[in-house]
């Protein structure tokens, strides 16, 4: 077998090394195991593939790297032996599955498929079952099976019999809803396990046993799916009818609605593979388009749809069971918005607003969900008054860069960016609410992202730069900014690298896009020709470096009891057999003999049968090999040809950074040719400037020493009469100092006249203080007096009222005996 990790030199920053060193570590293991099969080595390989299965990074298992190739193929080759840690590698196959372009690589390049046919058994727990056929209905979606492999008749048998069981418990179920995953996995597309299918079982009655599991309510999905694959095998998808898809598609509707509300991300899943694989098919997609039931169907599912955006995650167990049935639902729905039906259009604003509302919990699926809808009018050149009312409301969220992770979700955002680009009234927005830096830093967030994961990433990494091109030649007419970032994104080595790339891939569409990026009257003409100049010269390499690959051809052959002459000598005798029975001669021989002829015919081909078998298993593992070294050597000469690139860009900067350093030098040359001789003048100038201000300064230190004798003879006149003056000064200063003397002693009487003063101001001060207080407590009483004196007023005018009205009652009492005087005199 082809050793494809014997790579010993792994170029890595530190980072990287820590990174990826529980695999470099497996890789050592595995290869001390296939040189001693120790118990040891299998220990520490269990032990170092349970640190990887249990590693939160999924970038580990990126399949654009050496040391991730170097992995899997070694990998690979443990599952192989029957001495290996089997269920420890089924646990990283798990983890690695989650990430996409992993899981394309185990799929498509590694092979893993047969190795987990192998360990899939009826004497394995219901456990294992379910966590192999976990991992096999990750790794079997979309895989290619061109002739017929030797496990799939095992295979199918195993699936078939799981599928056939009674499904009375929910272990069995779930075995028998996981098989079916797998098998229709393994059957789309490819007509020999369709074949090795129909071998295994009665057609007929495994036929009426899915459609008793459709109808049931079980799988239905699948069931559709699996039923379509028989139809295509059996009669061709020319022969399906009408009425077969919209039945297909009744189902899927229905069992849409329902996975919904019961928040089965699987079944939505397989909801959205099989219709995105009905509007794929271009001769089943006219039935499609004829199906009349999508709007009311969907009206329904828009409300179930909306209480899975208000639904917490806390409320659906675990969060990434919520944010899976959301992404499986937001691809459904951008299916059904590409058939562009005219009767699905009423429910485009409630669409945008589902987007608005998921976006929190998955962007991605989301903004492509958008992107879609705004792409259905991008031939009517406006979007509807009642959409665009909707989308200018939610529009600045949704056109905010992605901050965490934008290499994920960045190309879902060039999308968006770039269905906005086709109407007029939408790129008013994207220049208000989109700088060209952050449009940039995007992009280059994806193509960093993309670069270290295989053939995935190269296809993602292509797309987003035809879009983000695109984009800036849509907007690069109505801001010099944005022109300015356009040739800045054509002049980035990895963005030209990749359009060369799309131009001379496969995909036919892509081409026609760059070729209409490049006819545009504002692409420049200098990028053009460099754009044209490498693809031509990347094509000459690859036809230059093509080899024709051998053709494998089995060589596996197993004991023979029967010689290859012996085997002739027997064909020749059942061929003469065969003529004399036709001529009526063989009436004498014994039937026995005959029989016992085409015993030893039949064990021939059965053992030719299974040498072939064998020959074929063995072929296809070196098939697997061979493809585990070209994805060594397509990931270390992807990375050489980075390298190489980075280099010659550099080479080349360098070049004309040195010739423009020439040229400066022999500027600098001339000039300073120029600058000596002018110094020369100067300098003979300047000798000449010196001799004449050397005569001038002779002439000027002559006189400076003539004024200076004359000016030191005057000060030594006045120094003498400056002495003569100090001593008069000094005899006024003695007369002085005496009289101050005296006035000393008097100053000291007058203190002294001062300090008695003072006390008797002090004395004076507190007697004043005595009488203030005094007038003080003199107020005061006169206040108590006066308020004496007020309370006494008010309680006589009290005691005068009261007497004023004891006399009216008086009075009245008089009047009142008077009048009862008179009436009795009467």
């Amino acid at each position: 077998m082809m050793e494809v990790d014997g790579v010993e030199g792994w170029n890595n920053n530190p980072p990287d090394g820590l990174k990826f060193a529980n695999l470099k570590a497996f890789v050592n293991a595995a290869r001390e195991f296939e040189a001693t099969h120790s118990e040891s080595a299998v220990n520490m390989m269990t032990r170092y593939l349970g640190l990887i299965a249990s590693s939160c990074d999924l970038s580990i298992f990126s399949p654009g790297r050496s040391e991730v190739c170097a992995f899997f193929s070694s990998l690979w080759r443990v599952m192989c032996d029957g001495r290996g840690p089997h269920w420890a590698g089924v646990a990283v196959l798990a983890r690695a599955s989650v990430e996409p372009s992993a899981r394309h690589a185990l799929t498509h390049t590694y092979k893993f498929m047969p190795i987990l046919s192998r360990l899939l058994l009826d004497t394995i727990s219901n456990e294992k079952k379910i966590k192999l056929l976990s991992v096999m209905q990750d790794i079997s979606y979309g895989i290619k099976i061109s002739w017929q492999e030797s496990y799939l008749t095992s295979l199918m048998k195993q699936l078939t019999d799981w599928i056939l069981q009674p499904m009375s418990e929910p272990q069995h179920r779930t075995i028998g809803h996981k098989s079916l995953t797998v098998l229709v996995n393994v059957c789309y597309g490819n007509l020999p396990a369709i074949y090795a299918l129909m071998r295994t079982v009665d057609t007929k009655d495994f036929v009426v046993h899915l459609i008793s599991l459709k109808d049931g309510g079980y799988g239905g999905v699948e069931v559709c799916r699996l039923l379509l694959c028989l139809s295509s095998g059996t009669r061709g998808s020319s022969a399906i009818r009408q009425s077969d898809i919209h039945s297909y598609l009744c189902c899927t509707m229905r069992t849409f609605n329902k996975a919904i509300v019961d928040r089965d991300a699987t079944q939505l899943l397989h909801a959205y593979t099989f219709i995105n694989d009905l509007c794929t098919d271009n001769n089943l997609r006219s039935y499609v388009l004829s199906y009349s039931h999508f709007n009311n169907s969907l009206q329904e599912s828009l409300v179930k749809i909306d209480e899975l955006c208000k639904t917490a995650p806390d409320d659906m167990g675990e969060p990434e069971n919520a944010m899976n049935c959301l992404q499986n639902v937001l691809k459904f729905l951008a299916v059904l918005v590409n058939l562009d039906l005219y009767s699905l259009r009423c429910h485009h604003c409630q669409l945008v607003c589902l987007c608005m509302k998921s976006s929190r919990i998955c962007l991605p699926e989301s903004l492509e969900l958008f992107a879609t809808i705004i792409a259905q009018y991008k031939d009517e050149g406006a979007l509807p008054q009642e959409l665009m009312g909707v989308i200018c409301d939610g529009l600045p969220a949704l056109l905010v860069p992605p901050s965490l992770e934008p290499g994920k979700v960045g190309l879902q955002w060039l999308q968006v960016v770039g269905a906005l680009c086709e109407s007029s009234e939408t790129q008013e927005r994207v220049l208000q609410e989109v700088t060209p830096d952050s449009f940039e830093d995007t992009l280059y967030s994806v193509l960093q992202y993309t670069s270290q994961n295989g053939p995935v990433g190269m296809e993602t990494a292509q797309k987003s730069v035809v879009l983000a091109c695109r984009s800036g030649l849509s907007l690069a007419p109505l801001s010099k900014h944005w022109e300015a970032a356009f040739n800045r994104m054509l002049a980035h080595h990895q963005v030209r690298k990749l359009l060369c790339m799309a131009l001379t891939g496969n995909n036919g569409s892509r081409r026609r896009q760059i070729m209409q990026l490049v006819k545009h009257h504002y692409f420049p003409s200098d990028q053009m020709n460099q754009i044209f100049g490498e693809s031509l010269q990347s094509v000459a390499e690859a036809e230059a470096e093509a080899e024709p690959w051998a053709q494998v051809a089995g060589g596996g052959a197993g004991p023979e009891r029967v010689s290859a002459a012996q085997e002739l000598a027997l064909d020749q005798l059942v061929a003469r057999l065969g003529e004399a029975l036709q001529a009526g001669k063989i009436s004498d021989i014994a039937t026995s003999s005959v029989m016992e002829l085409y015993g030893y015919k039949m064990t021939c081909l059965e053992q030719r049968l299974h040498s072939h078998s064998v020959a074929l298993q063995g072929a296809t593992e070196h098939m697997a090999s061979l493809q585990h070294a070209l994805a060594l050597l397509q990931a270390t000469n992807s990375a050489q040809q980075d390298v190489l690139y980075t280099t010659q860009m550099q080479n080349e900067k360098h070049k004309k950074s040195i010739e423009d350093l020439h040229k400066q030098l022999e500027d600098a040359e001339t000039t300073l040719r120029g600058f000596r001789a002018k110094l020369a003048a100067e300098r003979l100038d300047k000798e000449n400037q010196k001799e004449i201000l050397q005569k001038e300064f002779r002439s000027q230190i002559a006189n400076i020493e003539n004024e200076m004798k004359i000016r030191e003879r005057e000060a030594e006149e006045r120094l003498k009469q400056l002495e003569s003056d100090n001593r008069t000064l000094q005899k006024k200063l003695e007369q002085q100092t005496n009289k101050n003397s005296e006035l000393a002693g008097v100053l000291i009487k007058f203190e002294e006249r001062v300090k008695q003063r003072d006390k008797k101001l002090e004395e004076a001060a507190a007697a004043d203080s005595g009488l203030r207080r005094e007038l003080e407590q003199r107020d005061n009483m006169i206040k108590q007096l006066e308020k004496t004196v007020v309370e006494r007023e008010n309680r006589l005018y009290q005691v005068t009222t009261q007497l004023e009205e004891m006399k009216r009652v008086q009075e009245m009492v008089a009047k009142l005996m008077s009048k009862s005087s008179s009436t009795a005199a009467s």
